[in-house]
C-alpha cells in the first residue's frame, strides 16, 4: 500500500491568511475526514481549557 500524506500549512500575516495544501495518495473524502477529525480534536481541546490545541505523535522510522 502506497504511504499517504496531507499537509495543510496557514501563513498568517497582519489580516492575511495564505493557505498551501500538499497531498499524497489521498483522496478527496478522505482530506474532508481528516480535516473533520482535526476540528473534533481542537474542539476537545478548547472544551477542556488547554491552550495547545493540537497533540502530536513522533513516530521513528526505522
Amino acid at each position: 500500500m502506497a504511504d499517504k500524506s496531507f499537509a495543510i500549512r496557514f501563513k498568517i500575516e497582519q489580516e492575511n491568511i495564505q493557505t498551501e495544501m500538499h497531498t499524497q495518495n489521498v483522496s478527496p473524502q478522505e482530506a474532508i475526514g481528516l480535516l473533520e477529525m482535526a476540528k473534533s480534536q481542537i474542539l476537545d481541546n478548547v472544551a477542556k481549557g488547554r491552550k495547545e490545541v493540537f497533540s502530536s505523535v513522533i513516530k521513528n522510522e526505522q
